[in-house]
């Protein structure tokens, strides 16, 4: 009979880390750890708390994540915690460098120490791009990466960590780079998810019907990150180790195409306005971030199913039950 399979989630709290586990759950028999911050918060997560066991851990502690590997003992490690913000890591760059580089140095050397050599998927981002020329869109795993903003670089200095371990250690991890995906559970830090939660509180007049916005002119591909998850799954079974992937699906907005989208699922789209608040635009933008996916696609199989006016929706209504119930 067959061992059970132990998987390790980092960030499984956060917006991809718990649609995994839910992924997972869903369709393997898998055991399921995930390793949480001291403190943090479990809504994401509420639903399948009786079914995973969560480990209490941080990426700039490493013993801590020696403690975790010692009780999770993973086949799989699905690292998806990081400071994921491209806005605030301006205000704090430090922090963002020493998370997501020095803290994958962390669990890295936290695996060497536990003589433990599992799969590893690492979830990477095209922000490390930067800002591609027209004449070099779509991007492909060979574009150059060129940071322009400090949680691209804290990205790509991760990237570099993984390529430095599996040469010199022989660790087995397979790089992912998925571009924007989208769904309930994001928080409003990113752009479609504010907007949505905007929307709903000018449903339950919360707010003047007016949304705030940075730049809408931004083009990007966008994946539910329902079928982000299974990708991620995919990845890890029939990933090389060593190669990179992109991620992502052939629908291409704007976002204020998005806005508009989502502006019109609403029983107050003829009253709601929008205006750009300067807070809200970067000192740097991506203006085209768009991707060309068929690497990944001819290794898996995989093919996006949901359409993004189905996850706009969602995303929507996530924010008028999360608003009701006084949950955010």
């Amino acid at each position: 009979m067959n061992r059970q399979k132990r998987v390790l989630i980092t960030g499984i709290t956060g917006f991809v880390g718990s649609h995994l586990a839910d992924y997972l759950l869903e369709n393997t028999n898998y055991k399921i750890f995930g390793l949480k911050r001291v403190n943090s918060r479990l809504r994401n997560i509420g639903q399948i708390l009786d079914k995973i066991t969560l480990i209490d851990g941080e990426l700039i502690d490493q013993t801590s994540l020696i403690k975790a590997l010692r009780i999770s003992k993973p086949d799989y490690i699905y690292h998806l915690a990081a400071l994921s913000w491209v806005s605030p890591s301006w205000d704090m760059p430090s922090a963002y460098m020493q998370v997501n580089a020095i803290g994958t140095i962390n669990l890295f050397e936290a695996l060497r120490t536990s003589n433990l050599n599992p799969r590893i998927l690492i979830s990477c981002t095209p922000e490390e791009y930067g800002d591609v020329p027209k004449e070099k869109i779509p991007i492909t795993e060979e574009t150059i990466l060129a940071p322009v903003n400090l949680y691209a670089a804290s990205k790509a200095a991760q990237d570099a960590v993984c390529q430095a371990y599996q040469a010199s250690y022989g660790f087995k991890i397979i790089r992912t780079r998925a571009f924007n995906h989208e769904g309930p559970r994001r928080d409003i830090l990113g752009a479609l998810s504010s907007f949505a939660y905007q929307i709903a509180r000018i449903e339950r007049d919360l707010q003047k019907p007016v949304v705030k916005v940075g730049n809408l002119s931004a083009k990007r591909n966008f994946t539910d990150v329902k079928d982000m998850a299974r990708a991620y799954f995919l990845a890890m079974e029939k990933g090389i180790p060593g190669e990179l992937y992109l991620i992502g699906s052939d629908q291409i907005y704007t976002i204020k195409q998005c806005l508009k989208m989502l502006i019109k699922l609403s029983p107050a789209r003829d009253k709601i306005k929008y205006e750009v608040d300067k807070e809200r635009v970067r000192p740097t933008e991506l203006n085209i971030l768009i991707g060309k996916f068929e690497k990944f696609e001819e290794l898996t199989g995989w093919k996006p199913t949901i359409k993004l006016e189905q996850t706009l929706e969602s995303t929507l209504n996530y924010w008028r039950e999360s608003i009701d119930a006084n949950s955010y």
